[in-house]
């Protein structure tokens, strides 16, 4: 423990003293949101039906940080934790490329799997 503060504050004082640390204000806002186009497709588990959704087309126009309602009780994403990410019931689109989510019912049982196909 002692090494690790000791080597922190050593740090700190070479890049003061080598002046390496600016006084510049840094943002903390978020950037504008990227124009995506996410493509959603459910495919049920065997002898479920594929839920209601309000949209026409599986095709949506959203952006990065937008958000996609699912349904079930619980997720788990399969693959693609840098494409979306879970916020309880929704799938954030964090990044380009495909992921899996697989939704399940509140009783445990397979309900589904939703894939997200997200480009620019």
């Amino acid at each position: 423990m002692k090494k690790a503060i000791l080597a922190l504050s050593i740090s700190a004082l070479a890049l003061s003293l080598g002046g390496v640390a600016s006084a510049s204000p840094v943002s903390s806002t978020a950037s504008a949101v990227t124009p995506a186009t996410v493509t959603v497709t459910f495919e049920p588990a065997n002898g479920e039906k594929a839920p209601i959704t309000k949209q026409d087309s599986p095709t949506l126009r959203l952006g990065i940080g937008s958000t996609y309602e699912m349904e079930g009780s619980n997720w788990m994403i399969l693959y693609g934790s840098d494409v979306v990410e879970l916020h309880d019931y929704k799938a954030k689109m964090i990044g380009y490329g495909t992921a899996q989510v697989e939704a399940f019912k509140s009783n445990g049982a397979k309900l589904g799997v939703y894939t997200f196909k997200v480009r620019r």
